[in-house]
């Protein structure tokens, strides 16, 4: 178990994600890269962004920190809020990005809307692993 979106949580993410039959089968034909950004929440707590990525489905070419960034087919970016209903299943990926309550710096919300199946289940495998977030934020749904 780890922290969200931590160095810690990404190497497990990519673990299972590689392992896992139905994220393979449901993100093959996805196959572009992410750059995400994760923004800072003082008054909640989290004093810095965070920043991570991967290659989807081989889940390759990982980063983490902002330093390390390299240039991704897709950018997403949101506060740690948005970013935290998102993961708990409380907000659809596809749903943020149409309200713009979280922004597409880089990429297609039309094509990622055509992998729904495959980011469902990249965010079950995060909430299977997530077991405390930054700041105030807390765990929202029950843990296995």
């Amino acid at each position: 178990m780890a922290l969200a979106w931590s160095q810690e949580w990404l190497e497990a993410q990519m673990k299972l994600c590689r392992d896992d039959p139905i994220f393979q089968e449901e993100a093959a034909p996805l196959n572009r890269s992410f750059t995400v950004c994760v923004r800072a929440d003082p008054d909640h707590g989290v004093a810095e962004d965070t920043w991570w990525g991967v290659h989807i489905p081989t889940m390759e070419k990982a980063f983490w920190g902002e330093e390390n960034t390299w240039d991704t087919d897709y950018a997403l970016e949101g506060s740690y809020r948005v970013w935290h209903a998102v993961n708990e299943g409380k907000k659809g990926l596809v749903a943020v990005l149409l309200d713009q309550s979280m922004l597409l710096r880089r990429g297609s919300t039309s094509y990622l809307a055509m992998f729904v199946p495959a980011i469902e289940r990249f965010l079950e495998i995060s909430r299977s692993i997530t077991d405390t977030y930054a700041g105030s934020y807390e765990l929202v749904t029950p843990r296995s």
